[in-house]
C-alpha cells in the first residue's frame, strides 16, 4: 500500500511555478490544524463493531490488492456499481509512470461471507484512470495538480451480486462549510483486523488563506495506511453516498488530516467507462443527498 504522506518538497522537486504556493498553503494548513482542537488523532479511528450504526451499510467497501510478491499494493476500494470498484490512482501505479489502462487488480468485498471466501477475490482490470497522475519516488509536497487526478475505476470480470454499491455525490451538489463525513477503509498494521472508521469529521474544503482548494478534498478525520482509495461519505440518514476518494494524509504532530479526491474530478469519465461496459452496463451513478437541497434535474 502507497499511501501518500505530505512532506515538505525536496530540493529540486517542486515546480518554480508552483512551489511559492505550495508552500504557503502547507504553511496555512498547519497554523490552522495547531489551533484547532477538533483536528482528529490516530486513535479517532475506531472497528466497525456489529452493533455499530454503520454496520451491514458498508459491504461495498473492500480491499483492493495489485502487484504480487515485493511490488504487492493493498488498499481499500469500493463498489459503485456491481462490477466497478473505484479506489485511488496512487494504489495501481508503477513509479514514474501513470495507472496503465488494463492494468490486472483483485477486489474482496466487505460483504463477503467466509463461506464463500472461494469465490473471492474477483479479478478485473483498469478501465479508467487519469494519465496525468504519474507515480513518483518520493511525494513532493501538497500538490494540488497530483492530488485531483489521483483516482481508478476497475471493472470486474464478473459482477458482484447481492452487494448494493454505493451511490457518488452529484458532482454539481453545493458543499457547506458545516457538512460532515465518515471515512472508512482497512488500515494496515492494526491488532484487529476489519474496517475502521471514523464518523463526524469536519469538512475544511473552503478557501484558506485565501487560496482555493478547488480538485481536493480536507477533513479532520483519522486516516492511516491500507485507507487509500476508501470512500468519503455522507449521510442523510437513509443512504451513504460517496463525496470523494480518501488519497493522502496530512499530520502536524498528532494531529491528522484527511485528504480526498472529489468526485466532481472524475464524475465525467467514470461514467462513460461505467454506461459502455460490456460486463454491467451501468446508468447514472450519483445521487443527491437528502440532506443538501434543492434536488437537481435528472441527468
Amino acid at each position: 500500500m502507497k499511501f501518500l504522506r505530505v512532506p515538505a518538497c525536496g530540493a529540486g522537486l517542486c515546480r518554480p511555478a508552483f512551489a511559492v504556493y505550495r508552500h504557503a498553503l502547507i504553511g496555512a494548513l498547519a497554523i490552522l490544524m495547531a489551533q484547532a482542537v477538533w483536528s482528529a488523532q490516530d486513535g479517532d479511528l475506531k472497528l466497525v463493531e456489529p452493533d455499530s450504526g454503520l454496520a451491514g451499510r458498508l459491504a461495498a467497501v473492500g480491499r483492493v490488492h495489485a502487484g504480487h510478491g515485493a511490488e504487492l499494493s493493498m488498499a481499500t476500494g469500493f463498489l459503485v456499481s456491481a462490477c466497478h470498484v473505484l479506489t485511488a490512482g496512487h494504489v495501481l501505479a508503477k513509479t514514474g509512470s501513470p495507472v496503465r489502462l488494463g492494468a490486472e487488480a483483485r477486489f474482496i468485498p466487505g460483504g463477503a461471507s467466509p463461506r464463500a471466501n472461494a469465490a473471492f477475490p474477483v479479478y478485473g482490470r483498469v478501465v479508467a484512470a487519469s494519465q496525468q497522475f504519474v507515480m513518483s519516488v518520493a511525494p513532493t509536497g501538497f500538490d494540488q495538480q497530483r492530488i485531483p487526478n489521483d483516482w481508478a475505476l476497475i471493472e470486474l470480470d464478473h459482477a458482484i451480486v447481492g452487494i448494493d454499491p454505493i451511490r457518488l455525490l452529484y458532482p454539481a451538489a453545493p458543499m457547506a462549510s458545516d457538512i460532515v463525513y465518515t471515512v472508512v477503509g482497512y488500515p494496515l498494521g492494526q491488532r484487529r483486523q476489519g474496517l475502521f472508521a471514523q464518523e463526524h469529521c469536519r469538512n475544511w474544503s473552503t478557501t484558506h488563506a485565501g487560496m482555493s482548494l478547488k480538485g481536493v478534498m480536507i477533513a479532520d478525520c483519522a486516516v492511516q495506511s491500507g485507507m487509500s482509495g476508501g470512500p468519503v461519505l455522507l449521510d442523510d440518514g437513509t443512504n451513504l453516498i460517496a463525496a470523494g476518494i480518501l488519497v493522502e494524509r496530512f499530520t502536524i504532530g498528532q494531529k491528522v488530516m484527511a485528504i480526498g479526491v472529489p468526485v466532481a474530478a472524475f464524475a465525467e469519465p467514470i461514467e462513460t467507462a461505467m454506461r459502455d461496459s460490456e460486463i454491467c452496463a451501468a446508468g447514472s451513478p450519483f445521487a443527491w443527498p437528502g440532506i443538501l437541497s434543492p434536488t437537481p434535474s435528472t441527468r
